[in-house]
């Protein structure tokens, strides 16, 4: 059985792209180039979330193929639970997509306070660009990225004070189709950490352990592994953010998995190694998700 699920056998939809739809709508249709891309980080997760006697469904499987068996999903967004539907599977309780949409959002994670200097979600077109326009003190550049977004996708780096028209219309685009964009220091990575959960419905909460999770250069995860020479400083301030996290996505109505992200990165004034506890959080399952909680603590 797969790590950290403790349940029968199950149907499962591996949507790795949730997080497009989520920002997209009821409109949205994976493109083929979305597809060829997942396919093989869908067989990947496969092996290590699903266990033995589970079913993988998709738009292509066959009507009625799970029938009767419970559906759990990536990320339960209304086209996976459609999914799941088709293939004759009961979806398990989920939170709804209104809930889902809040929480997945760069918004949503910034609301709990900036943990990386200078950074902040911004609203308005005018007040991005005054912020861009400055030079961030512990990077060369910003990162400027939409409110949704999947391996790396929906960034890009801005040089301070020259927005160009191109800039401008991607910053305008986001701002008006998903409500805002995260701007930050484009700080020089040095490693990424993550801490992965389980959410009940009554907000009972447990945590796995810490993860490394290397990403290539355009932030498309590649592996995760556990992480087992990090400081005691360094886990805590990280696990306190995954508790704070939960505290705040139960308040909004979700429960399920989800993971913080987090990474230590030098800061180009000084030189010195820093942590940034929580750049993200994924109120979904991630690839690492069963390798943080294959040992996790209760």
């Amino acid at each position: 059985m797969a790590a950290g699920t403790d349940r029968r056998r199950s149907a499962w939809v591996l949507n790795l792209d949730a997080d497009v739809e989520l920002a997209a709508g009821p409109r949205y249709t994976p493109p083929r180039a979305v597809r060829i891309a997942m396919a093989p980080h869908v067989e990947r997760l496969a092996a290590s979330l699903l266990g033995p006697d589970d079913v993988l469904v998709d738009e292509a499987s066959a009507p009625g193929i799970a029938a009767g068996l419970p559906g759990r999903a990536f990320c339960p967004t209304p086209r996976a639970i459609a999914t799941l539907v088709r293939a004759g599977a009961l979806p398990v309780p989920h939170p709804p997509a209104t809930v889902l949409r809040t929480v997945n959002g760069r918004a949503f994670c910034a609301a709990l306070g900036p943990t990386l200097p200078e950074a902040a979600f911004v609203h308005d077109l005018e007040a991005a660009v005054a912020m861009l326009a400055a030079r961030p003190a512990v990077a060369p550049q910003w990162r400027v990225k939409r409110a949704f977004g999947m391996a790396g996708r929906g960034q890009r780096p801005i040089a301070p004070g020259l927005v160009s028209e191109a800039d401008r219309a991607f910053l305008r685009s986001a701002i008006a189709s998903e409500g805002g964009v995260m701007i930050e220091p484009e700080v020089a990575i040095v490693r990424e950490l993550g801490l992965h959960g389980l959410l009940s419905e009554e907000g009972a909460l447990r945590l796995g352990r810490l993860v490394t999770q290397e990403c290539d250069a355009h932030g498309q995860w590649l592996a995760t592994t556990l992480a087992e020479d990090v400081d005691v400083v360094t886990r805590e301030a990280i696990t306190s953010e995954a508790r704070r996290g939960a505290v705040a996505l139960h308040a909004a109505g979700y429960w399920g998995p989800f993971g913080v992200d987090a990474f230590l990165y030098r800061d180009a004034s000084d030189g010195v190694l820093r942590l940034q506890p929580r750049s993200e959080i994924n109120a979904r399952y991630s690839m690492g998700f069963a390798v943080g909680l294959d040992c996790h603590v209760t």
